[in-house]
């Protein structure tokens, strides 16, 4: 049993000893900075919420800051599992790009309906990194 969750383990985290793709470099490093400045973005938005809360005499503002921070700074370590995953290459990693890059899409149509034409600009991006993420060589790196 032990040597069966050593081998599912490894096939889902090892790294691979394949070059990197140039572009999957590049994603993890912006899923890395985004992750880094969201941290910061959550960290504000809590004492925000203690600094609005102190100048509204009690307003509530301290649970509405706490809990939009803790969800900011939670998907900001997400962001940066995702961005050391895309580095090293690991296999489960490859299918979360997937499942995440699709929710964006989703999101992306979206927007377009509510928010106008802009919404095209991250919808062709998510389609692109769709699309390379299913390149041959960028499947090969992540074993997939």
């Amino acid at each position: 049993m032990d040597n069966f969750l050593n081998i599912a383990i490894d096939s889902c985290f090892m790294a691979s000893d394949k070059p990197r793709p140039i572009i999957i470099a590049i994603l993890a490093i912006l899923y890395f900075i985004v992750g880094i400045l969201g941290i910061i973005a959550g960290i504000l938005v809590i004492t925000g919420g203690v600094a609005l809360d102190q100048i509204s005499e009690g307003e509530g503002l301290i649970e509405l800051g706490a809990g939009a921070g803790a969800v900011i700074i939670v998907l900001s370590l997400i962001s940066l599992i995702i961005a050391g995953g895309f580095w090293n290459g690991w296999k489960i990693m490859w299918y979360i790009g997937v499942i995440f890059t699709i929710i964006s899409l989703i999101g992306g149509i979206a927007s377009i309906f509510v928010g106008g034409f802009i919404g095209i600009i991250p919808l062709i991006i998510d389609i692109i990194i769709l699309w390379y993420l299913f390149r041959p060589n960028v499947k090969a790196f992540f074993g997939v």
